[in-house]
């Protein structure tokens, strides 16, 4: 059985747009569903940023809780797919998109440095994009701007340069899913059906 690691933020875990609980039919539990012959391993945290440690949400650090969880250790995988980048563009961090594309590269880089010869292959997938409705839900309103919305339309070309540059497996997830017009950020449990679609197809053309 291949075991398949899915790294990621609130659209790992399933964030629901509408009253922020956890959905049922997430991604992540749809494609353990469409690869039976898979282990499908969740880890996906709500706030989760590629290396920044989100204020007042503990172990939101992605980097550091990757290097303590799978870079440490043994571990074995056939596949560790990692998507994040949402988070980074939290107003309190505004951070570019190279940069958070650049903090992409160094997961792979430790991965590659940690598994050696046997290494897992790797798939990027860059988020879905940030729409306008996030500048007027009540409760991230004051968390992103615009500024997000336009830099989040910037992901899909700077993180599939780092992967080609690494040699490692792309997808674009905006191709796919759209977040919510309640939230402007999490997917409805019909996006997540469409993301699990697609990236179960990434993971049949690159693992079988």
């Amino acid at each position: 059985m291949k075991r398949i690691l899915c790294f990621g933020d609130s659209n790992t875990w399933g964030h629901n747009p509408i009253d922020c609980s956890q959905l049922e039919r997430r991604w992540t539990v749809i494609l353990q569903e469409m690869l039976p012959d898979c282990e499908i391993i969740q880890d996906g945290r709500c706030g989760r940023a590629t290396k920044f440690d989100v204020p007042d949400m503990p172990e939101t650090n992605g980097l550091i809780t990757f290097r303590e969880r799978y870079l440490q250790g043994e571990n074995e995988f056939d596949m560790i797919i990692i998507m994040l980048g949402t988070n980074d563009l939290l107003n309190h961090f505004d951070c570019p998109v190279e940069e958070t594309a650049n903090t992409l590269r160094t997961y792979v880089k430790e991965c590659h440095a940690k598994f050696g010869k046997d290494r897992p292959q790797i798939l990027l997938v860059s988020p879905i994009l940030v729409r306008d409705y996030v500048t007027k839900n009540p409760i991230f309103k004051d968390q992103y701007d615009m500024s997000a919305v336009i830099k989040s339309k910037s992901f899909a070309q700077n993180i599939s340069a780092v992967a080609q540059q690494e040699g490692v497996h792309f997808l674009d997830a905006s191709k796919a899913a759209m977040a919510s017009s309640i939230d402007g950020v999490h997917m409805d449990s019909a996006e997540h059906e469409k993301l699990a679609i697609a990236i179960a197809a990434k993971i049949k053309s690159i693992l079988f």
